[in-house]
């Protein structure tokens, strides 16, 4: 809602007038009242010296007479009510000024009075002949102050009023009058479409005058401006179709090399399973041989009746290690198996199922055994038990695998001993925590803040692509639905928090989307 410019200049120049006149109004009757104060108290100090001199000469002689007229004498005062004189001898003598004019008290009337003032008679500085009672009241003072006030009050009512009809005046005759013309012609300016018909013709020769001179240079300049603007606004659309087929030629080239760092991570871990299974299947393959062997020697002797039970019991015994053998190490290739077929499904999958994170996490261990297994790096899994997430396990899988291998690459060099400690816990809210923690070197401050950029890496000539940790980044937002956080200190090693839902979100984008 609008608001009205004359009506809020008009309100606070009243307000301000009033608050002033009333400051001054009240530092005046703030004035008066001290002054009439000050000339109460002088005048009760005269009247205490004067009585205190000329009683007790009359309470002394006993002139009744004299007593009287020196009381109506100071009874003129009209802040004076009453006076009362009693003696020791039994003395009572009153005079009062009322309605009726001056009259006698009687022994017992209590004049209404605010101020009584005690004056003891005392004859020629030695004998105490009694004491005067005066009754005063500053009703008449305060009567004067209330006038002085209304007085002040009705002098700010008047200016205010005047105020008022002369500034409705003068601001309706000399600045909204021309004010409202200046605004008719803005809106017919504002209404037409072309620009060169709004411009004023200025036939007034002061400050609005001046506004419309400036307004139509500011037409002529926006007429102007509009045309390089045209102009310009067509270069930027060209240029940004262009910015626009890079930006979508940039994306494809980034996801086809995200794809191919899956791949490359999915094939270095085929291959490291493969060089691992050779060495259970190969002593497999031996045991076996040897068995066979040995069964065929033990058979020979059989049919040539040449068999001792001696023969028979070493046979007995080579059967049992070589069978001991071959289970042990077929066992140990079906765990590799299972564990690098698990892994490597759910890497090359999308699928959502429920897994224990404990049991997932010592499966993603194993199947990269073959990547740790020439180095001293050491790893620690401390899970809660009984983690139950509803997920992507593949998706978990590929974060963790960069991770680890990420640590491998850049937290040791070369055959440095380390340790590697991946720990999980239950949060509120159905949320877990999922840390990896090395005491490696540590990450550079100045790279800090670059590590999940795309193609960010300091191994560019050793083989690193910069994906990695992007890919990190990009899998636990965009399709586990938590969130990451890195804290390093150089020689102090790195920690990689992961907040993560213990039910994923049921739709989400593609990483790298």
């Amino acid at each position: 809602m609008m608001k009205s410019i004359k009506a809020q200049l008009t309100v606070w120049l009243i307000v301000g007038i009033t608050v002033i006149l009333s400051v001054m109004g009240y530092v005046s009757f703030s004035t008066s009242k001290a002054q009439g104060e000050a000339d109460y108290q002088a005048l009760r100090t005269a009247l205490q010296e004067r009585l205190a001199l000329s009683l007790p000469h009359g309470v002394w002689q006993l002139d009744d007479q004299y007593i009287q007229l020196t009381l109506d004498a100071e009874l003129g005062w009209q802040s004076l009510i009453a006076i009362r004189i009693k003696g020791d001898a039994g003395l009572n003598i009153g005079r009062i000024r009322d309605s009726r004019g001056l009259r006698d008290m009687t022994p017992t009337e209590e004049p209404a009075a605010d101020d009584i003032l005690t004056i003891p008679i005392v004859y020629q500085g030695k004998e105490k002949l009694g004491v005067a009672e005066v009754f005063l009241s500053r009703s008449d003072l305060n009567a004067q102050l209330r006038s002085h006030l209304m007085e002040s009050l009705m002098q700010i009512v008047l200016l205010d009023v005047l105020i008022l009809f002369m500034m409705s005046y003068a601001l309706r005759h000399f600045v909204f009058h021309p004010l409202k013309e200046l605004q008719d012609a803005l809106d017919l300016a504002a209404s037409s479409s072309d620009l060169e018909s709004a411009t004023f013709s200025v036939n007034q020769k002061n400050e609005f005058g001046d506004v419309m001179h400036s307004f139509n240079r500011i037409v002529a300049r926006i007429m102007d401006d509009l045309k390089m603007r045209t102009q310009a606004e067509a270069n930027a659309r060209e240029e940004k179709e262009k910015a626009q087929d890079a930006y979508r030629r940039l994306v494809q080239t980034q996801q086809t090399l995200v794809e191919s760092e899956k791949l490359a991570s999915l094939g270095g871990l085929v291959a490291g399973v493969a060089h691992e299974i050779n060495t259970p299947v190969g002593i497999s393959l031996t045991a076996a041989s040897h068995l066979a062997a040995v069964t065929q020697q033990l058979n020979s002797e059989l049919e040539a009746g040449a068999i001792k039970k001696s023969d028979f019991q070493n046979y007995l015994a080579t059967a049992k290690e070589s069978c001991e053998l071959i289970l042990s190490n077929a066992e140990r290739a079906a765990n590799l198996i299972h564990s690098f077929k698990q892994v490597a499904v759910d890497q090359t999958s999308e699928a959502r199922r429920d897994f224990q994170l404990e049991d997932y996490l010592h499966e993603i261990i194993t199947s990269l055994r073959p990547k740790f297994k020439r180095t001293s790096i050491e790893i620690q899994i401390d899970c809660e038990p009984d983690l139950l997430m509803d997920s992507y396990p593949g998706a978990l899988s590929q974060v963790m695998t960069n991770l680890l291998v990420n640590a491998v690459t850049h937290a040791f060099d070369e055959s440095q001993p380390g340790r590697i400690e991946i720990a999980a816990h239950r949060l509120e809210n159905g949320y877990l925590s999922l840390t990896v923690k090395d005491n490696g070197k540590g990450i550079a401050p100045e790279n800090m803040g670059k590590i999940f950029q795309p193609f960010f890496t300091t191994r560019r000539g050793s083989g690193g692509s910069g994906l990695g940790l992007h890919i990190v980044y990009n899998v636990v937002r965009q399709r586990l639905g938590g969130s990451i956080d890195v804290s390093s200190a150089l020689g102090e090693g790195t920690v990689f928090s992961i907040r993560l839902p213990c039910i994923a979100p049921s739709i989400a984008p593609k990483e790298g989307s």
